[in-house]
């Protein structure tokens, strides 16, 4: 049975990788240049952009759980934090991050970490989780609407290359 557990640094490796990839398949339509500066940017956006390094958060109300088979093989992870939501005038619990290893996916460990998430909001007194989602990513949209989530917005870009 996997186990959730806070993270350590020992995660650090496993985690970018993941996560690295999980962004990457996000990127959608773009360039190996673009691919590439994004790899090499990676860590120092998580640390400067996000408040996350190796040895964890820098900001207050911010968790990362990683998800660890019975054989201590890293299956994912879930990186929540809390903020107010302005628009709503309400404190909100953001998933920042959701990452099923490519291996583990199928067995519903998406599903076990968004239960968790809801876990965390109620212990928090928290009512509204927020998470976004790329358009591309139809497994993970179709995962959130069947635990009740509603699209409340669509964000939408033009890539104008060698302009």
């Amino acid at each position: 049975m996997p186990r959730l557990r806070p993270y350590a640094p020992k995660d650090w490796q496993q985690f970018t990788a993941l996560e690295l990839e999980t962004q990457l398949d996000g990127l959608g339509d773009s360039t190996e240049q673009e691919r590439a500066i994004f790899k090499e940017r990676f860590a120092a956006l998580l640390d400067v952009k996000m408040g996350f390094s190796r040895n964890g958060f820098r900001r207050p109300g911010a968790q990362l759980w990683i998800l660890e088979g019975d054989d201590g093989g890293y299956l994912g992870h879930l990186w929540l934090t809390e903020r107010d939501d302005a628009r709503h005038g309400t404190r909100t619990l953001q998933v920042t991050t959701l990452g099923v290893a490519r291996e583990a996916r199928g067995q519903n460990y998406g599903r076990l970490l968004m239960q968790k998430a809801e876990q965390e909001a109620k212990e928090r007194g928290i009512e509204v989780i927020a998470l976004e989602v790329a358009g591309n990513n139809r497994r993970a949209r179709d995962l959130f609407k069947d635990l009740g989530y509603d699209t409340v917005r669509r964000t939408m870009q033009k890539r104008l290359r060698g302009h």
